[in-house]
């Protein structure tokens, strides 16, 4: 199987960043090497007339200084230049952090921009069959977590691998036997620490998928709070909860056992290691082959060693949280494109003049086209209808009114047939292109949480306030903006929750009508509006000169209509005017009749 490639170039491109750290990181860490040897020249050489340190630079410099004679009338300058390798040090080390944290920081900036323009990018197919709390989680705490790595452990990983390499060449200097024993814990650590990461890595996945399932249940439940008090269902979804919550609790803490146990046994490794040297360390010092300072130093030393051995395991946990983070975004980014959607016809380049004659060719379609066993939503659907007709669409629940749609502003393609736009397929068109020449309603109103202003201006912020105020009072919704304590400033809170469902549904028609597209589409949006402003509407509609699609279950708002399409099972079974299906005597005359109570020939 392929594995997804890790999304990590946001964060290559910060290499100068992060090369600057590394190099500071390496350079404090010899520093931080310098001050034990300042220590043994201070105890063997200055106190005790001994030799000073076996290594050729540090006898070069205290001859060519005289240091030995004056570190002999006082200690002071060997106490400054612990304290200037320190500071030295310490200022390396507050650069190659900040540097560090700057890189990730801009490199995770980029990464949620490019996840965030790529979910705009990709099909609808692909948001309808993902969890949106899942997604959010992805595009927020697995970034987080990839961030908190580069800012935090990468520059670890560095400073561990620049301190063996350092503390390695200076211990066997020092002792070379004493440095064969202080390595015996190195294999055992380092197998340990790489069947430990192993083993993290997939409780890690476990951990952040059920994390995933918990956001997307408590996302789900925030957003649909009213249909759970409606019903009283309260203590049957908080116990789904305490479900979720006790299966991510329960994986936590298995990933929490496996790291208590690490540092355990690491913990002993270490403290097993350290008497292992200690022990004939101080036998050498007393048969005379070591100095007592040379022996401080190498145990400094050797817990400076012992350190990164022990703190690798906490660094691959996290280099195998942040890969699994990483595999997790990287899923999202590489989904195809909407132009690259092997279920869409391509991208389409044309960009022609659009009035609006439309024309179905026999088009079908199918969400599935791929699994045999599902039907398909739309079946040889064939119509025409020219420039500033008024289509009214009926059918039942699932019959595939709202596909039709979805199809002309080419969220999906037709699976069998095609759809032209004033002669030309529209799959040939670019969809950006089409879907700025069509106004859609949708059946559930979406508001943004902002002013009523900015949700009518929403797909023309540029729009005058006269236009934004024309567009309320076709949309019949100006009066109740103008009840409002703050007109059109007022907030209107996330997805309208200050409003009425007909003041939502309204406000979302203006924003499709302050367009002034060439097509309209209402998809069962008059719905939460009694007639009287439904017939307002209409009248609104007809000042636009625009084709329009109006899908409704209400008999009143299609027999105005001035061609009308009943769909069942998929299909058209009736086709023609209002007034022609009526005296037919077929389905939509039989739904008149049980809405209106009256025959046709009473009706007119």
């Amino acid at each position: 199987m392929r594995r997804t490639p890790l999304p990590t170039g946001e964060f290559r491109s910060e290499f100068l960043r992060f090369g600057g750290a590394m190099i500071a990181t390496f350079v404090s860490t010899v520093l931080s090497f310098s001050v034990p040897l300042v220590i043994q020249v201070v105890l063997d050489t200055v106190l005790t007339n001994g030799e000073p340190p076996p290594f050729r630079l540090v006898r070069r410099f205290l001859v060519r200084t005289d240091a030995i004679s004056v570190l002999r009338q006082s200690l002071f300058p060997a106490a400054f230049a612990i304290v200037f390798l320190v500071a030295v040090g310490g200022v390396l080390s507050f650069l190659a952090g900040r540097w560090s944290a700057a890189g990730a920081e801009r490199g995770a900036g980029r990464l949620r921009d490019r996840l965030y323009a790529h979910l705009h990018a990709v099909s609808l197919r692909y948001h309808g069959a993902s969890s949106s709390g899942d997604t959010l989680q992805r595009c927020t705490s697995d970034v987080d977590t990839v961030r908190k790595f580069f800012a935090v452990q990468a520059l670890e990983i560095g400073r561990a691998i620049a301190m063996v390499v350092v503390a390695i060449p200076v211990m066997v200097g020092l002792q070379p036997r004493l440095t064969v024993i202080a390595m015996g814990v190195l294999p055992p650590a380092i197998v340990f620490t790489v069947f430990f990461f192993l083993k993290v890595q997939s409780t890690f996945t476990a951990s952040d998928e059920a994390e995933g399932d918990l956001s997307s249940l408590v996302q789900e439940h925030i957003q649909g709070v009213r249909v759970v008090r409606a019903f009283a269902a309260e203590p049957r979804e908080t116990e789904r909860f305490r479900q979720k919550n006790r299966t991510y609790r329960d994986v936590t803490m298995k990933l929490l056992m496996l790291l208590a146990r690490y540092w355990a046994l690491s913990s002993f490794l270490v403290i097993v290691q350290t008497g292992a040297v200690l022990i004939p360390g101080i036998l050498m010092v007393r048969a005379g082959n070591f100095t007592v300072g040379g022996l401080l130093v190498f145990l400094m030393l050797e817990q400076m060693l012992l350190w990164p051995v022990q703190d690798m395991g906490r660094i691959l946990a996290d280099l195998g949280k942040a890969r699994v983070s990483l595999a997790r975004i990287g899923e999202i980014l590489h989904v195809p494109v909407e132009d690259q959607d092997p279920y869409l016809n391509g991208a389409g380049t044309a960009r022609p003049t659009i009035s609006g004659a439309i024309r179905f060719e026999r088009v079908s379609f199918s969400y599935a086209p791929d699994m045999p066993g599902v039907p398909p939503v739309l079946k040889d659907i064939s119509f025409s209808i020219s420039a500033g007709t008024t289509v009214g669409i009926l059918g039942a629940t699932g019959t595939g009114k709202s596909t039709m749609m979805m199809l002309l502003a080419r969220l999906y393609d037709p699976t069998g047939g095609r759809i032209t736009v004033d002669g030309v397929d529209i799959t040939t068109i670019d969809r950006k292109w089409m879907r700025t020449h069509i106004g859609y309603v949708l059946q559930e109103p979406f508001l943004f949480a902002g002013t009523v202003r900015d949700n009518i201006s929403f797909a023309r912020s540029s729009a005058a306030e006269a236009e934004i105020i024309g567009a309320a009072r076709a949309a019949a919704v100006h009066d109740s903006i103008e009840s409002f304590r703050e007109g059109y400033d007022t907030l209107v809170g996330e997805k309208g929750v200050t409003l009425s469902g007909g003041q939502k549904q309204r406000l979302t028609i203006a924003r499709a009508l302050l367009i002034g597209t060439p097509i309209l589409v209402f998809d069962d949006s008059l719905s939460a509006v009694d007639t009287r402003t439904d017939a307002r509407i209409r009248e609104a509609l007809l000042a636009h000169h625009a084709t329009v699609f109006l899908i409704s279950h209400r008999s009143t708002t299609l027999v105005r209509t001035d061609h009308l399409l009943v769909l069942e099972a998929g299909s058209v079974v009736e086709s023609g005017s209002p007034q022609e299906l009526l005296r037919s005597g077929g389905r939509f005359a039989r739904i008149w009749e049980l809405q209106q109570g009256d025959a046709y020939d009473r009706a007119e």
